[in-house]
């Protein structure tokens, strides 16, 4: 097989999406331009998307094609939450619409987009041959156009797998019923199974899909370069990113009710800033312990300006998933915090496949849902005895141009 030169990138979050799905394969894509292979990248022409930011359009390497594809979703010029209120309780018509969206559209609402991308992209593969596809989930549907493509062209194809797909916890918190999840399974297995590689972002779901390929590769998330740290930082504690309620931190929110009722020193230096939408059920409990005065939402922001309030804080908080079978998802926003170089209190599963990371690297505290006390102790001592951790250390590794060298190799072994 001749060396792969042309790359085609299928992808749903593009610029000027913001948030954090279209960072991986901004910085992916323009650094396979970069090192002069021909790039083309497949988006939506239309996408439905939580969040925008334009400024990143900016950053799209000039060498890169982009291939906007024309496609149906359900629900396109809607400007209703995207998945930060799923799980929540909600009326008969929601319950009902959302069972259809579950049942109706597999493996994902932008299943039909993905068909009109495979067309095209068969159209253009045809005029000028590609070396390579790589695919880019979620959303899955996206990863059947390179199923499609492996079947029809025999064109070499690498599924990438930023989440979970039939363990994702978004997945299992739809009302899906019997036959639509085996038709889940059956799917992540056909792509599974034809991919010539698979990359995942976690340990743990490496060996969860190595049953069906061993071509299997670790590939983080990342950073793009380490933030310059404040001499004095004047913020509290920040977090950023979507805040759904499956992540709801219940022990925290109590914790921190606690220590403003019976510590004066707590209760005039903390403050929790958080970037990002949040489920309305968060919103209603951190009012309810009257806790609200001490918690800015500040909505979703560009990342230029989060990335000076994350140098700026005190410490950052990392929110995992407060669902059980969640250890195999490493949040991309826990790469940005180690950029940062603050001090981290993350809580999640355990185990985790993050709670290594926090360990290996010193970057803070991590706590299960459920350890209040810990939670407590952390903030006491990083808001009133002013004792915070040093900075992380030996991150380097996951600088984004480390990891996209490590993606180049691993494709050109594809040759």
């Amino acid at each position: 097989m001749a060396d792969i030169k042309r790359i085609a990138i299928m992808v749903y979050y593009w610029p000027p999406s913001g948030g954090s799905g279209v960072q991986r394969w901004l910085f992916l894509a323009n650094y396979f331009a970069a090192k002069g292979l021909d790039v083309s990248v497949f988006v939506p022409q239309n996408p439905r998307i939580a969040q925008v930011d334009d400024r990143l359009e900016q950053k799209v390497h000039s060498g890169i094609t982009e291939i906007k594809v024309a496609g149906w979703e359900p629900l396109q010029n809607s400007n209703k939450p995207i998945g930060e209120n799923l799980g929540e309780k909600s009326g008969i018509l929601k319950r009902f619409m959302l069972w259809v969206r579950a049942n109706f559209f597999i493996p994902d609402a932008r299943v039909y987009w993905a068909k009109a991308a495979t067309q095209i992209f068969l159209k253009h593969h045809k005029q000028k041959p590609y070396d390579l596809i790589i695919s880019s989930g979620p959303p899955h549907s996206l990863h059947l156009i390179g199923l499609q493509a492996k079947q029809q062209t025999g064109v070499s194809w690498v599924a990438d797998f930023r989440d979970p797909w039939t363990g994702f916890f978004q997945n299992r918190s739809l009302p899906l019923n019997k036959r639509t999840k085996q038709k889940h399974k059956q799917l992540e297995q056909n792509v599974l199974q034809y991919a010539d590689h698979v990359v995942v972002t976690a340990p743990s779901l490496k060996a969860d899909f190595k049953i069906h390929n061993h071509n299997i590769a670790v590939l983080t998330n990342g950073f793009e370069q380490r933030l310059p740290i404040a001499s004095e930082p004047t913020a509290g504690m920040v977090y950023a990113g979507s805040l759904k309620a499956q992540q709801n931190p219940t022990a925290l929110w109590k914790a921190i009710a606690s220590l403003i009722k019976s510590n004066t020193d707590f209760c005039n230096a903390f403050s929790l800033n958080i970037y990002g939408k949040v489920a309305t059920s968060i919103k209603t409990e951190v009012k309810s312990l009257g806790i609200d005065s001490h918690l800015r939402f500040l909505g979703y922001q560009p990342k230029e300006l989060i990335d000076a309030q994350l140098t700026n804080a005190k410490s950052l908080l990392l929110l995992g998933i407060n669902m059980p079978m969640t250890a195999n998802v490493i949040h991309g926003k826990l790469f940005e915090y180690m950029a940062a170089q603050r001090p981290v209190l993350g809580i999640g599963p355990k185990p985790s496949d993050m709670q290594p990371l926090f360990e290996k690297h010193q970057l803070g505290v991590y706590a299960s849902f459920d350890e209040e006390a810990l939670i407590e102790k952390t903030l006491i001592d990083w808001f009133v005895n002013n004792n915070l951790p040093q900075p992380s250390s030996g991150v380097a590794s996951y600088e984004r141009n480390v990891i996209a060298q490590e993606y180049l190799n691993l494709i050109r072994l594809l040759t």
